[in-house]
């Protein structure tokens, strides 16, 4: 009796002692499968931005609302990186001065890395000599300078500007004088609209109205609005003298947004907006315009007045932010607003993503503001506004300029202006059936040298041999007896004019000759454009225009194929050789274990010691297939099983897999593998002659001129390859797609990542054509129009043209969880058995009766 008493109790107190054991194993097993985070997933570091702007006027806060969006959208972004853009606002009321202390305030005390905003020259410089110290950047929306200089760029280096000089638009207002044929013009500015730069205003628009003839007869300067009594008694005073002028044409540089109401009011009781005045409006105070009165007020008297805006590319972006943009305008102010957002707001959208860029460019750690300037300075983004690019610490790309008039609570744009060639005729965007009459009849006689070369429609070249029709075939048309030009470059171009709201007058011109010779007669303007499978190339975007590439391009080396027959090694193939190494090192490690655990109370695992690993051996690996019959007395060996068992089950399953899609495929394996060993080997190659191909092997790729074989007609490669003459047929990869609609079996394709600028049209250097062209391109690719037409031309027949040298095998990199889950589950039972043995050794040492049960039930563990 007292000896079962001693044993129950003896049993009670190692029921504890196998929980925790189970409870460590587990504790140990958990982390190996367990790959949950424990930080939170938005741990971003906050890039403080300051921003200084003028709050007080409607103009300043469409830059808040900008700036807001764009933040919005840069931090909303799953993939924007470890950075969170928050702004910190502080009202400048207009006041160069104020923007001193705000910019102490933000660099000292919020501790920003970029400022942003500064809508004056003067409150840009003035916060740039502060931040010069820090080397923080700074960038500002100021556009009142005429042109840059370098001496801006050396005394205030952390200075950019986001913005253009206003140059270009003067020319613009004195093309539009021209076309009235009008020699006198008044002009009108608010004394400190433009403050000290107005004079420069205006003395390069007095020089350019000299080149056509016509002066400025007479300047009404304005007075600051303080009051509105004073200044309307003001005002009125001043819009006396403009009475009476025969054939008037106002000209308004500068006008603020307090100035605007009282203005329009007065000029509409004088009646200056009627007869046969003509207003044309800079793009600051028409935009200071439209934002500050009622829109009501000026839909009548307006109507006919041409503003000058920059124009913005419509493309997805853009109208996904103007869409923003007007809901929260009208969230904000209760109203109807229409008019696009000003260029200032969109290039205040343009800087959070200038910032954003920058902090992307690099290492992800704190950012130097040394660093961060160098970064801004090499900025190259494509903006809602268009290419970022800065150029002496401004804006390189010179903007169009849009023409428009106001028609109730939206534009009317009549024409856009090119710094390069003045108004363009098939550029014009249409927005209704109104016109204003005064615009399109003057505009129309404006160069009346240009206008008659505009009315004539545009000579496209085209190639009249490619290498495959498939992209530019000539035709006759049955109807006509004409030629006509079918192909994918055809299909393309004809989409792109179809997003045209006016369409385009062209017509197509044979071209006879090499690629080089077609981009040349577009360069001495044979040609106007040039269509068809044109390379985008560097040595070609000298001399001409480029749009965006309408299908990517690489060099591609096609090569016969035969059936891969030597298989006799295959059933290694489905596992790479790390792979077998770590498999068989995981199945011994295992059987090690499993002899371990089960040799001192196993029968079947005893005897010699080759009897024992032999027997072990066997064990683990018919565990594989499921075939073993030796029974297991221990359950840490049950806990080893189990989990060996599931990672024997998906290695067999894995392996079946792959070595059943290895047989089932018959792999092509081509003749030769690199371009290298063809140019060591000096095997013959062919290639295009009329394409630039066979001239890049022998240039940039060191190929020799004697083992280059020039192949002209198409249906010649096959007879090439079998007769001998080539063993490799280098073309680019729109070709290798033409190819193998024609050629579907027996060859292969190996590309190695030699790129270049794709397909393009070509236009004159500056053409305003080309950007027109590249935004339609964008639209096609967008929408899926493009995938479709490619589809269409290149249908995928050939499913086993290209080939890849390296097979697709099973590697450690998918199933390391499995074998780290595996040996931590068997090193923890043997630990654990090595305690378990060592106890039992203590309990045997004290000879109890007691302890004889207790050395039993940690042999069954």
């Amino acid at each position: 009796m007292g000896f079962l008493q001693s044993s129950g109790i003896r049993s009670r107190r190692h029921v504890p002692s196998i929980s925790r054991l189970f409870l460590l194993l587990w504790l140990l097993l958990v982390p190996t499968y367990s790959g949950v985070p424990s930080k939170a997933v938005d741990e971003r570091n906050v890039f403080k931005v300051g921003v200084i702007l003028d709050l007080d006027s409607h103009l300043g806060n469409q830059m808040r609302m900008a700036i807001e969006i764009a933040c919005q959208d840069v931090n909303g972004i799953s993939s924007s990186g470890i950075h969170y853009i928050k702004p910190h606002y502080i009202n400048s009321h207009a006041k160069s001065l104020r923007a001193i202390s705000a910019a102490e305030k933000l660099i000292k005390r919020k501790n920003v890395q970029v400022i942003i905003g500064l809508e004056t020259w003067e409150g840009a410089t003035l916060v740039a000599e502060i931040a010069n110290q820090s080397q923080i950047p700074v960038i500002s929306l100021a556009r009142d300078h005429v042109a840059p200089t370098l001496m801006a760029q050396t005394l205030w280096p952390s200075l950019f500007r986001m913005s253009t000089d206003e140059s270009d638009q003067i020319k613009c207002i004195v093309d539009v004088v021209g076309s009235y044929n009008r020699q006198r013009v008044t002009i009108i500015y608010e004394a400190g609209a433009y403050d000290t730069m107005y004079s420069k205003l205006l003395n390069s628009l007095s020089e350019e109205l000299g080149k056509i003839g016509s002066t400025i007869e007479e300047q009404l300067i304005l007075q600051p609005f303080s009051s509105p009594t004073g200044a309307e008694v003001s005002l009125e005073e001043n819009l006396m003298k403009l009475k009476g002028k025969a054939s008037p044409i106002f000209i308004v540089l500068g006008l603020s947004s307090p100035r605007s109401t009282h203005f329009l009011e007065e000029a509409k009781k004088m009646g200056l907006f009627y007869g046969d005045s003509i207003w044309i409006f800079a793009e600051k105070p028409f935009t200071n315009l439209l934002t500050s009165v009622d829109h009501s007020a000026i839909s009548s008297p307006v109507e006919d007045a041409i503003g000058i805006i920059t124009y913005r590319p419509k493309n997805q972006a853009y109208r996904g932010f103007r869409s923003k943009f007007l809901n929260t305008f009208r969230c904000k102010y209760g109203e109807k607003f229409n008019f696009e957002p000003a260029i200032d707001a969109v290039r205040a959208y343009d800087c959070i993503m200038t910032v954003k860029n920058a902090i992307d460019a690099g290492p992800s750690h704190d950012i130097m503001p040394e660093i961060l300037l160098n970064r801004i300075s090499h900025t190259r983004l494509m903006g809602l506004s268009g290419p970022i690019q800065f150029e002496n610490g401004q804006l390189a790309y010179r903007p169009k300029l849009q023409l428009v008039s106001v028609n109730g609570k939206e534009y009317r744009e009549l024409k856009l202006w090119s710094p390069n060639f003045g108004f363009s005729r098939s550029s014009v965007a249409k927005q209704g059936s109104r016109r204003n009459a005064y615009a399109i009849a003057a505009i129309s006689k404006t160069q009346g040298e240009q206008t008659s070369v505009e009315n004539k429609p545009m000579v496209i070249g085209v190639p009249g041999k490619t290498p495959f029709d498939k992209f530019v075939k000539e035709e006759m048309d049955d109807t006509t007896g004409k030629a006509k030009y079918v192909g994918f470059c055809i299909d393309v171009f004809e989409k792109a004019v179809s997003h045209f709201p006016d369409g385009l007058d062209y017509e197509f011109s044979r071209h006879d000759g090499t690629y080089e010779e077609l981009v040349n007669k577009v360069r001495n303007k044979t040609y106007d454009a040039a269509v068809g499978d044109i390379t985008i190339l560097a040595s070609r975007s000298q001399f001409v225009e480029f749009t965006q590439p309408f299908m990517a391009s690489e060099l591609s080396m096609i090569v016969p194929a035969k059936l891969d027959t030597d298989r006799a090694f295959i059933f290694m193939e489905p596992f790479t050789p790390m792979m077998w190494i770590a498999s068989g090192g995981i199945l011994i490690y295992t059987m090690l274990v499993v002899w371990f655990l089960e040799h001192p109370t196993n029968p079947e695992f005893r005897g010699p010691w080759t009897n024992q690993l032999s027997t072990a051996l066997w064990f683990t690996f018919s565990s594989l297939f499921f075939a073993q019959r030796e029974r297991v007395y221990r359950n840490f060996t049950r806990i080893v099983l189990v989990i060996w068992f599931f990672v024997a089950l998906i290695l067999t399953q894995s392996y079946t897999a792959g070595l059943t899609s290895m047989l089932t495929l018959q792999e092509l394996k081509p003749t030769v593998t690199t371009m290298e060993w063809l140019r060591i080997s000096k095997a013959k190659v062919g290639c295009d002659p009329d394409a630039f191909v066979c001239k890049h092997l022998t240039d940039t790729l060191n190929f020799s001129k004697d083992v280059i074989v020039p192949i002209s007609n198409t249906t010649s490669y096959e007879d090439e390859f079998r007769s001998g003459n080539i063993s490799a047929l280098l073309l680019e990869y729109p070709y290798e797609r033409a190819f193998f609609t024609e050629y579907c079996y027996g060859y292969v394709a190996i590309r190695e990542n030699y790129r270049f600028g794709g397909f393009g049209f070509v236009f004159p250097k500056d053409s305003p054509h080309a950007a027109n062209f590249s935004e339609a391109i964008l639209e096609l690719s967008e929408s899926g129009e493009m995938k479709r037409l490619e589809n269409e031309w290149f249908l995928p027949q050939c499913t086993m043209r290209n080939f890849t040298s390296d097979t697709p095998r099973l590697g450690l990199d998918s199933f390391w969880a499995l074998f780290v889950l595996t040996i931590a589950t068997s090193t923890g039972c043997f630990l654990f058995a090595c305690l378990c043995t060592r106890r039992n050794r203590q309990d045997r040492e004290q000879g109890s009766t007691g302890d004889e049960m207790s050395v039993t039930e940690m042999s069954i563990l």
